[in-house]
Order: C-alpha cells, then structure tokens, then sequence
C-alpha cells in the first residue's frame, strides 16, 4: 500500500507539473474575469427576481389591506343601519359578522404578503453588499489582468534577450579581439623590424647618396631661406 501511494503522489505530481505548463497566465485570468462576469450577471438576474417579487407582495399586501379596510367599514355601516332600526337585527349582525369576517381574513392575507416582502427586502440587503463586492472583485480582476499582461509582455522580452545574452561567449569574444589585436601590433613591430634592418643593409654608395640627398635638401632650403631674407631687406 505505501509502495502505491508513493506511485500515485509521484504521478499526481507529474500531472500538475504538466498542467502547470500548460496554463497560460493570461488566458487563465481572462478566464476568471469572464467568470466573474457571468456570476455578477446571475446575481444581477437572481437580485432583479427577488426585487420584482418584494415589490408585488407589497402592491399585494396595501391591496388586501384596503379591502380589510373597505369589509370594515362595510360592517360598521351595517351595525349603524341596525341600531338605527333600518335594518332587522338577525339579519343585519350576520351580514356584519361576514363583513368582518371578510376584513380579518384580508387582514391574514396582507399581514402574510408584508412577511414574505420582509423576507426578500432582507435577502435583498444581503444580495446587495454580495453583489457590491463582486462588482469590486470585478473591478479588481481588470486592473490586475491589465498588469499582469504588462509583466507578462515584459518577462516575455526580457527572457529572450536575457537568453540570448547568455548564449554569448562575451570572455571569448574580448579573448579574439585581444589575441587580433596582438597579430597586428605584431606586424606593425616587424614592419618597423624590417625598416630598420634595411637601413644596415645599405651599400656604402646607397649610404652616402643618402646622407649627400639629405644634405641637398638642407642646402636648398637654406638658400630659399637666404633669398626671402634678401627680397625683404631690399
């Protein structure tokens, strides 16, 4: 039995896990909000019922009480036509006794409308804070869905970039830019390397017509020099 109940953990947890993959933040909170809604309607529908039948067992209870009111009077006008001797006493005190008969069981039916109005004006208090608050959850369930898709959009972007910055190999990337710019420093050494080894390798004629260029260059530049000396002073 214990070997079974561990089986059956193991692969209750396997299903959740799967499930929870499945599930889309954003779908799942769309869900809810829609639900919410459908529930708000149905209270709306269900408060709406109750209201309507509060409000008819009201009309009825002020009806049946203005026909108590109406075979009350009716019996008291009867006792007054028999006191007045207008009407014969046997037969005038068994119509009022009807009529006030006919007033109490009015009475009856407008008292049992005014505790079943009661009844559904309670309900209706109750339903009204249950119905407030689910407007709120509402209102609530909106505003988090509106920044929970934010988050989402942003979690969404940051992931990709972040995944894709941790694929690059930034320390190997500077590592060749180093090591290249080390083979250029390099060959810039050997350039200058090589000049200078030619400058040795120079025959003695290669050497002196070297040295008798750089003079005559000197040279002219002295004489340019002289003669701009010479036009300013003439």
């Amino acid at each position: 039995m214990g070997l079974l109940d561990r089986l059956f953990r193991i692969s209750k947890s396997e299903v959740n896990s799967v499930v929870d993959k499945l599930e889309d933040p954003i779908k799942m909170a769309d869900q809810i909000l829609r639900e919410l809604k459908d529930n708000y309607q149905t209270a709306i529908t269900g408060e709406s019922e109750v209201k309507a039948a509060a409000l008819q067992h009201r009309a009825e209870e002020l009806k049946a009480r203005t026909k108590a009111e109406e075979w009350e009077k009716k019996a008291n006008d009867l006792l007054d036509m028999v006191e007045a001797g207008k009407l014969e006493a046997d037969k005038g005190n068994a119509l009022a006794n009807t009529a006030a008969e006919s007033a109490q069981q009015s009475l009856l039916h407008a008292n049992e409308f005014a505790a079943m109005a009661q009844k559904e004006e309670k309900a209706l208090e109750v339903m009204d804070v249950a119905v407030q608050q689910l407007k709120d959850k509402i209102s609530e369930t909106e505003n988090r869905i509106t920044l929970l898709k934010s988050r989402a959009k942003t979690a969404e972007v940051s992931e990709k970039i972040n995944k894709t910055l941790s694929s690059v190999d930034t320390d190997g990337l500077m590592s060749t830019l180093d090591r290249m710019d080390s083979k250029v420093s390099s060959t810039e050494f050997r350039a200058q390397a090589y000049a200078e080894v030619r400058d040795t390798t120079l025959s003695s004629e290669q050497e002196i017509d070297k040295i008798l260029g750089s003079s005559s260059a000197s040279s002219a530049l002295d004489a340019l020099k002289a003669k701009r000396n010479e036009n300013k002073t003439a």
